[in-house]
């Protein structure tokens, strides 16, 4: 039986949609504008709302000579502003770089040089930091106040091609440095397309967002999921909590959550005084790490409620989900989203049949085709229409597929992709160590957490909490190793290859 699976049946498509995010959002605008569009620490805005304050950030971007292919650097956390930000970028044309707002000055510094920004719109705390470094760019603290004058009908909006570039994001490398990934207005439009179709997105949706706007499972399943189609995007500002989190679904009426898989667990573990009323509730999304059966079983028993697992990329966005049988097959990913194709090929290229563990190549009109400035990489990764993301699986018979594994040495880290190497290097940066190897552990909350196994100079000494003090001061949290291990040597092979089985 062949093992590549193209998307259910393409008939009775609806007309051809607006290819640029800004001519889609217009579009909700009008049909939906007394709509709530975005709810957040107690403030609604309504699309009107929205697409006012979308147009006075345009209008203060172009005031400060941001236009076409200009970087707009976003390290705002998750809120209105970067919603705004957002939009106001892709009305113009320029480029949306999203950072992790908790980044340390080292990591800030290494995505700003790669990729100089017109505008920076920063945390009043990262300020200093940014205007430490030598950039030509506007500080933003905040989105500028929303002008009553203001009509988003003033806009000069640009009617260039939507195969422009409109965001960068990054992967994590074998090389121990990230990977610039561009995506394109279309291409981001394409994910959202396919999504829409495949899990019936409605206006009449409400999308309640927990999850980082940065990362792609936010910016695609969350936020563009919900403003591209009109419904209501409900915002937690504070640090995760189960309790608000539910709290949250039964009074604003949620009808999808996407979430990374330690939340759901987290949600299990809470105890709530009495049942919490889910009704509404009609779609668990669970992406960015792999599901635990153990977690979806116990959510189900709990709350009578299954959790979609959903596959997908930063390079590709969105590409599969499990809406069939996300509990008799729980360990499955599900089938692609429409328009997108999975095959399932050998080292050589070649085709496996059913239930044969193989390579993942993926085609969509939602993924990138390149990594920027890194062609050797690319070509590794980019065969034709075809990306490799470096995952193991198998197709079984009726076309669901299974993730079974990681080709490339990636730690998941609740939902975020760690580059061992990466951490490697800071740790052989520190004067008392000589060699270190970094490897994941499981964790059944996390998925996953950072180990180190480190060998020290001979002579000088540091111990466990010194490393992790002296990683956290150069990582952003989640990169930094929770368990170190001191060895005296770190076990190779006669080629010189880290046997990473010993650790």
């Amino acid at each position: 039986m062949k093992t590549s699976i193209n998307s259910r049946a393409q008939e009775n498509r609806p007309m051809a949609q607006p290819s640029r995010i800004y001519q889609r959002f217009m579009t909700v605008v009008e049909a939906y504008g007394n709509q709530t569009a975005i709810s957040v620490d107690g403030l609604d805005l309504d699309y009107n709302e929205l697409s006012n304050r979308v147009a006075s950030c345009t209008d203060t971007l172009q005031t400060y000579g941001v236009g076409e292919g200009d970087v707009v650097a976003l390290l705002l956390p998750n809120g209105i502003d970067f919603v705004v930000v957002t939009l106001a970028t892709m009305a113009i044309d320029a480029v949306l770089l999203p950072l992790n707002p908790r980044f340390k000055p080292e990591e800030l510094h290494q995505y700003l040089q790669m990729n100089p920004p017109k505008a920076v719109f920063c945390p009043v705390e990262s300020r200093p930091v940014i205007e430490d470094m030598p950039l030509q760019a506007a500080v933003f603290e905040k989105v500028p106040d929303l002008s009553q004058e203001q009509s988003s009908s003033n806009l000069q909006v640009s009617h260039h091609q939507a195969d422009k570039p409109a965001i960068y994001m990054f992967s994590s490398g074998s090389t121990g440095k990230s990977k610039r990934i561009t995506r394109t207005q279309h291409q981001v439009l394409s994910e959202y397309y396919a999504l829409e179709r495949t899990i019936s997105l409605k206006p009449t949706d409400c999308i309640l967002c927990t999850i980082p706007m940065y990362h792609a499972h936010g910016f695609g399943n969350a936020l563009m999921a919900a403003l591209m189609t009109g419904a209501r995007l409900v915002i937690l500002t504070q640090e995760f909590s189960p309790r608000a989190t539910v709290r949250s679904m039964e009074d604003s009426g949620v009808s999808i959550y996407p979430a990374v898989p330690f939340m759901f667990k987290m949600i299990i573990d809470t105890r709530f005084k009495s049942s919490p009323n889910l009704d509404k509730l009609r779609l668990l999304v669970s992406a960015g790490a792999k599901l635990p059966s153990e977690v979806a079983e116990s959510f189900l028993q709990k709350f009578g409620k299954p959790i979609c697992q959903l596959y997908g990329s930063t390079e590709t966005g969105a590409v599969c989900i499990n809406l069939r049988h996300p509990i008799e097959k729980s360990a499955s990913v599900g089938q692609p989203l429409e328009g997108m194709e999975i095959s399932i090929l050998d080292e050589s290229g070649q085709q496996l049949a059913c239930g044969q563990e193989g390579e993942i190549w993926i085609t969509s009109p939602a993924m990138t085709h390149q990594y920027d400035d890194l062609p050797e990489v690319t070509k590794e990764c980019f065969i034709g229409d075809r990306f490799f993301a470096g995952d193991l699986g198998y197709l079984d018979d009726a076309g669901d597929l299974f993730v079974t594994g990681r080709k490339k040495l990636m730690i998941n880290v609740a939902g975020y992709k760690v580059d061992p190497l990466e951490i490697e290097q800071v740790l052989k940066a520190h004067p008392a160590i000589e060699d270190a190897v970094v490897v994941g552990v499981t964790d059944p909350q996390y998925g996953e957490l950072i180990k180190a196994v480190v060998v020290r100079v001979a002579g000088e000494a540091c111990d466990e909490q010194d490393l992790i003090a002296y990683t956290a001061s150069q990582l952003t949290e989640y990169k930094v190793p929770k368990v170190i291990e001191f060895r005296n040597e770190i076990p190779y092979s006669p080629l010189g290859k880290v046997l990473r089985k010993y650790l």
